[in-house]
């Protein structure tokens, strides 16, 4: 009698423990009888998310809390946790229904367990509307982008190419325009790119640095003045992104510079510092820059900083932000491979280990 009374009082305090651990939890978690389809046991999360107490949640049914009336949610709701009872586990999106009656989208996985020769199934369900709102936004600046962007662009292309071959204009003011063209339909593509496609890194090749740096500031330079450090050497990149990533870091420089900026580059060790001249970035913003949409400038996008982040990111390299020892911006690529097979007709460049080492007297200018 003594032994079963302590079992029984082992078990409620497992289940204590049990309940604590899932009620400490944000995501809202559901146990229900797999043959019934009877919710056993809910978080207290269920409260924050759909605005039920717990009590008030396990009494309703599926339909009570999926988004409008006849809801095909309901059914993909049904249909996921026949797929868990057959395969081990399952996940879908799904509209779902507050208390007060707003809609939300939720992540729900599935997942089917045996207890005592008992089947169970256990939802767990996060509320993804800040994400899935966003992606619906990203999805339509993407249409803006392809429609409303792209032709226009194609057009004033083409009038370029008129302007050259049916009047014969060859100078250096029609080239600048058609790079700026040229850049323009880049950066329709590449956020067409972030917002549509995957951004694993899969064309790599071995990149002179000296070549892509110089290609990007002709792109961007305006007005401004390059100094580069004899020979960047070589490192393993998508040729593309790359260049983008040095043209939006050129571009930050001049656009946040009311007299012309000097932008340097050099190669430290196990990476490239890009550093400028210009006004700096404040301390208290050097966190926020990367950060999509964040912007100082009134016409800004919001886009060209965290561009280069995301191009970091997908290389592998990591990407810090601070002040050049000239009181400017200063960005710091590490983490980058070398590729030094190439570099053997290269001549070595002393590399720099402080964060604000001056450039030595064998750089070279570009203006």
């Amino acid at each position: 009698m003594m032994r079963e009374l302590a079992n029984e009082s082992e078990s409620e305090s497992a289940d204590g423990i049990f309940q604590q651990l899932l009620d400490e939890l944000d995501d809202v978690v559901v146990i229900r009888a797999a043959e019934t389809g009877k919710t056993l046991a809910v978080n207290d999360a269920v409260e924050d998310v759909f605005g039920y107490t717990s009590a008030e949640f396990r009494s309703l049914d599926i339909a009570d809390y999926t988004a409008g009336p006849n809801s095909p949610d309901e059914a993909r709701a049904q249909e996921a946790y026949e797929t868990a009872r057959k395969v081990g586990s399952a996940t879908f999106l799904w509209r779902a229904e507050r208390h007060n009656g707003d809609p939300f989208w939720a992540e729900v996985n599935v997942s089917q367990t045996m207890i005592d020769d008992q089947e169970y199934l256990v939802s767990v369900i996060r509320d993804i509307t800040k994400y899935k709102t966003r992606e619906i936004e990203l999805e339509r600046l993407a249409s803006v982008l392809s429609h409303d962007l792209r032709n226009p662009l194609n057009a004033a292309k083409a009038q370029t190419t008129h302007l050259r071959e049916q009047t014969g204009c060859q100078n250096e003011f029609v080239d600048r325009l058609e790079d700026l063209h040229d850049r323009m339909l880049n950066i329709v593509d590449d956020v067409l790119t972030a917002v549509t496609e995957d951004q694993q890194i899969t064309d790599i090749e071995s990149i002179h640095l000296d070549s892509i740096v110089n290609d990007a500031w002709k792109i961007v330079g305006g007005d401004g003045k390059l100094k580069l450090r004899d020979n960047l050497g070589v490192i393993e990149a998508d040729r593309h992104r790359l260049q983008r990533l040095f043209e939006n870091l050129f571009e930050n420089a001049i656009v946040h510079s009311d007299e012309t900026v000097t932008v340097t580059v050099s190669k430290i060790d196990g990476g490239i510092l890009i550093s400028d001249d210009g006004p700096g970035i404040p301390e208290d913003d050097r966190d926020q820059v990367l950060k999509y949409g964040y912007t100082t400038a009134e016409s800004g996008t919001g886009l060209g900083l965290n561009i280069v982040s995301t191009i970091a990111d997908a290389h592998g390299w990591e990407l810090t932000v601070g002040e050049s020892v000239d009181g400017g911006a200063q960005f710091r690529l590490t983490g980058i491979s070398r590729n030094h097979s190439d570099e053997d007709n290269i001549n070595p460049t002393r590399s720099s280990s402080s964060w604000s080492e001056k450039i030595d007297d064998h750089s070279h200018e570009q203006e």
